[in-house]
């Protein structure tokens, strides 16, 4: 489980710090902001293109 989350140039992100996730959470927002972005950087960054 994720406590915290950064990302450094990626995609639409130059910087980004995410603190106190929990077991679950909420990625809301307007369109065109990056939600699926920073899902993106998550699910490379957990080994999902690992062989």
């Amino acid at each position: 489980m994720y406590k915290s989350f950064e990302l450094r140039n990626f995609r639409c992100f130059r910087q980004l710090k995410v603190d106190n996730l929990e077991r679950i959470n909420l990625i809301a927002g307007m369109s065109n902001i990056g939600k699926t972005a920073f899902l993106e950087a998550v699910f490379i960054h957990c080994g999902a293109y690992s062989l």
